[in-house]
């Protein structure tokens, strides 16, 4: 009886294969082409020298291998396409709930006032970029991915570790300063720019106004939010220590307290504070971060 052809092995296979050789040249003490130093790990060689191989059905694709301009446009003008398709999307649902998203930042203030629109279009436009902001918000995590899959090819696995540590949180950092933006620097705010009605003072806030001014100070509150993320990072790469930015104490508070006073849309000193000192309150939860790893790694080098 004949017996039929074995079955070729797939790429999956032969990448396989590949990693386990390499895993052996690697228990040998033998150093690898691609730099690894000798008497590491097989798994890191295996995964040094297999970084730029993608498997996939059927194909090996090498990432090392140069891409054509059109390659690259084609590519981000898919990734854009998907964005804005679900961006869009997202936006028509949130149209639906801008109603009782302005009833929420009425009640913020305590419910004292009403909204007015001085154009024929303020309202619609103010409803309509309110939406689109919302589609943004939903649609981020998607956007983030498809922003990482576009640059992925690029980069090298530290700096893939680094950005993939630092996206989810500088995503929770903006999320908590737009927290702290709805729960309290607005409310704080509206009612103190509110408590000067009087007889014969009534306000008179229109629509449009409301919704960028609250826009705004969400998004500067999120913001502000990523400094200790920038200074951690800057202080990973060597471009800041920990000694320089506690001698720099005083100029960096005024920095603070200038950004805030330039970036707010109100030019009150009142918006300007509650807003400034959660800043300069990050600011030194970041000076301590960088000490107590400055520290540690002060200690492993003695060891």
């Amino acid at each position: 009886m004949l017996k039929s052809p074995e079955r070729p092995p797939t790429w999956r296979e032969l990448a396989e294969l590949g990693r386990a050789q390499l895993g052996s040249v690697a228990s040998e003490g033998i150093t690898s082409q691609a730099g690894v130093p000798e008497g590491a790990a097989p798994e890191d060689i295996a995964s040094e020298e297999l970084e730029l191989l993608e498997i996939e059905e059927g194909e090996i694709i090498d990432r090392d291998r140069p891409q054509s301009l059109t390659d690259h446009l084609a590519e981000l003008r898919q990734r854009l396409l998907i964005s804005i398709f679900f961006w869009l999307g997202a936006s028509a649902l949130a149209y639906t709930q801008v109603g009782r998203f302005l009833e929420s930042l009425r009640r913020l203030a305590g419910g004292k006032f009403t909204f007015v629109y001085t154009s024929p279009t303020e309202a619609f436009m103010a409803f309509l970029k309110l939406a689109l902001l919302g589609g943004l918000v939903l649609t981020l995590p998607l956007l983030l991915y498809q922003f990482l899959a576009f640059i992925n090819p690029g980069l090298k696995r530290k700096e893939r570790r680094l950005l993939y540590w630092l996206v989810p949180a500088g995503s929770l950092l903006f999320g908590v300063g737009v927290i702290f933006a709805w729960r309290i620097a607005l409310p704080l705010t509206w009612r103190f720019l509110l408590s000067f009605q009087g007889p014969g003072l009534e306000a008179l806030w229109t629509i449009g106004e409301v919704v960028g001014f609250s826009a705004t100070l969400l998004f500067i509150c999120g913001a502000a939010f990523e400094l200790p993320l920038l200074l951690v990072g800057l202080a990973y790469l060597g471009l800041v220590s920990y000694r320089t930015l506690s001698g720099s104490r005083r100029l960096v508070y005024f920095a603070i307290l200038a950004g805030v006073a330039i970036l707010t849309p109100t030019p009150d000193a009142f918006t300007c504070l509650v807003i400034a000192l959660p800043g300069i309150l990050l600011f030194e939860i970041s000076l301590l971060v960088i000490y107590l790893v400055e520290r540690s790694r002060s200690q492993a080098a003695r060891k």
